[in-house]
């Protein structure tokens, strides 16, 4: 006798508490849980938030400090005065995250249950990059 697949040990094993569910498409029975007009309001009322709240940091931030001369290239290279490290450690987070958030997506896809331990493990290695960072640091400018 062949052994359980793994849809057959999940079936059979891990998911009664979620019996109920088996073979429903929506845990709310085909209603949504919030009206459309929630979800405009939501969406549009923090953008409209958050965009106020920006505005007005940028203008006390040019009324008090006088930044009004900084330019957008100064501003997306924040002045030319990151290091070799720290710029490093940013192309490891954006490299790693989106293979993350793929690997928890399939995990949860698979099993039913999202395993976060991805995370934790891509979150050692950049702690770790980060502390190998001076080293990285004192390298000569190019």
């Amino acid at each position: 006798m062949s052994s359980p697949t793994v849809v057959e040990r999940l079936t059979n094993e891990l998911i009664p508490p979620f019996a109920e569910y088996s073979g429903k498409e929506s845990y709310f029975e085909g209603n949504t849980p919030l009206s459309k007009a929630v979800g405009y309001v939501v969406v549009l009322g923090f953008g409209a938030l958050f965009s106020v709240f920006t505005t007005a940091i940028v203008y006390f931030d040019k009324k008090f400090k006088g930044n009004a001369n900084m330019t957008s290239e100064h501003f997306n290279t924040a002045g030319r005065m990151i290091k070799t490290g720290l710029t490093a450690s940013v192309i490891v987070s954006q490299w790693t995250w989106a293979a993350t958030l793929l690997q928890s997506s399939n995990v949860a896809w698979q099993y039913g249950v999202p395993d976060p331990s991805g995370e934790f493990k891509f979150g050692k290695v950049g702690v770790e990059g980060r502390k190998k960072e001076a080293i990285t640091a004192a390298a000569p400018k190019a």
